[in-house]
């Protein structure tokens, strides 16, 4: 079982040198499992028990990025990969070209509702509330232009896990507000 979460995680970390990636999914991988070992199996969500295991995690967190998908966007994939919530997220996207882009966000965890989330580009930063182990991925509009970052603090003995995607998609195909980091309050 946890090889072959090792296994998932290596393909979304993809993009690091080989040895990085193993060393950095091996220890995170051995981390889990010790903390695993000392907490209780089982918690509840909503109104019934559950199991969290790191492949069921990954699955359940897999589901929700895809029930947030929108082929009618024509969705096109810039980035995606997964971290533990002990890690946290920092992730600095350049956002060029004329298509907007789309952050799908998700989070699966033992014993932890919410994650914030803040974007920030230039000056601008916008804090959003994550609810971990919802059905669907969580979704933030974004446009081209400047870089912007994608933040998640870490959580300092946190059991869990948090997968995302970047993508651009057609500009008629943004729903609600157009700019996420600004944001859309007026």
């Amino acid at each position: 079982m946890a090889l072959r979460f090792t296994i998932r995680v290596l393909r979304r970390l993809r993009g690091w040198p080989t040895w990085r990636r193993a060393r950095k999914v091996l220890l995170s991988a051995q981390a889990l499992r010790s903390s695993a070992t000392t907490t209780p199996r089982h918690h509840l969500t909503g109104d019934s028990a559950r199991a969290w295991e790191p492949d069921d995690a990954m699955r359940r967190a897999e589901r929700a990025l895809g029930a947030a998908s929108d082929s009618d966007a024509r969705p096109e994939l810039v980035d995606t990969a997964s971290t533990f919530v002990a890690s946290g997220m920092d992730r600095k996207h350049t956002a060029h070209g004329d298509r907007p882009y789309l952050l799908s966000i998700t989070c699966d965890t033992y014993g932890i509702e919410e994650l914030t989330l803040t974007l920030s580009r230039g000056d601008q930063e916008q804090a959003y509330g994550i609810g971990c182990g919802d059905r669907e991925a969580d979704r933030f509009s974004i446009p081209a232009g400047e870089s912007f970052t994608a933040q998640v603090d870490p959580v300092e003995n946190g059991t869990g896990l948090i997968l995302w995607r970047l993508d651009t998609i057609a500009r008629d195909a943004v729903e609600g507000c157009d700019d996420d980091i600004d944001g859309c309050d007026s």
